[in-house]
């Protein structure tokens, strides 16, 4: 299963995983299933969240709420959910499944894991071995991966983001 990143699920990763940075974001993916790939069209983060270090609780109740909302009022599906893995002290992230991540991932869904670090060098997008994508911007080194389960059982799912590689390519220099 490979998941594509439109440019506004890029951002939106980004943004909601930096403003909470020191705390985990959560939030849901929307998009469209296909056969053997999903197209992540936006994340939409949980503004209730009840964030922590190293861990977020949603409540379930509201968390049906907002997918019903999308249900009806929009062409998207709720593909699954994202969040984030920040730095610890001086424990750096991953964007390995803990234990929970594990037990509360559903059966045909995705997940999204962001690991955000401190950064003192400044390194440009690119994808990585095992299919996630990572750099860094405003001191902040990112690393993105993705997950699926199915028929209870969790394999990487390579993420495909055009944007994330591009958006800090340098301009081309043409002859005229």
């Amino acid at each position: 299963m490979d998941l594509y990143l439109s440019e506004n699920a890029f951002v939106g990763l980004l943004v909601s995983t930096i403003e909470v940075y020191r705390k985990e974001c959560f939030g849901v993916l929307l998009g469209q299933s296909m056969s053997e790939r999903i197209l992540v069209d936006f994340v939409v983060p949980y503004q209730t969240a009840n964030r922590k270090f190293r861990e977020v609780h949603v409540d379930l109740m509201r968390s049906q709420r907002v997918e019903e909302a999308v249900r009806s009022t929009s062409r998207w599906e709720c593909v699954g959910d994202y969040h984030s893995h920040p730095m610890y002290g001086t424990v750096r992230a991953t964007t390995t499944l803990s234990a929970v991540d594990r037990k509360f991932f559903k059966d045909g869904n995705v997940a999204i894991v962001v690991a955000i670090n401190d950064s003192v060098r400044q390194q440009r997008w690119n994808y990585v071995q095992g299919g996630g994508v990572s750099g860094s911007i405003n001191g902040y080194n990112i690393r993105i991966a993705g997950y699926h389960k199915s028929n209870g059982t969790i394999e990487r799912a390579p993420i495909h983001c055009p944007y994330a590689i591009g958006f800090q390519a340098k301009e081309l220099n043409y002859k005229e």
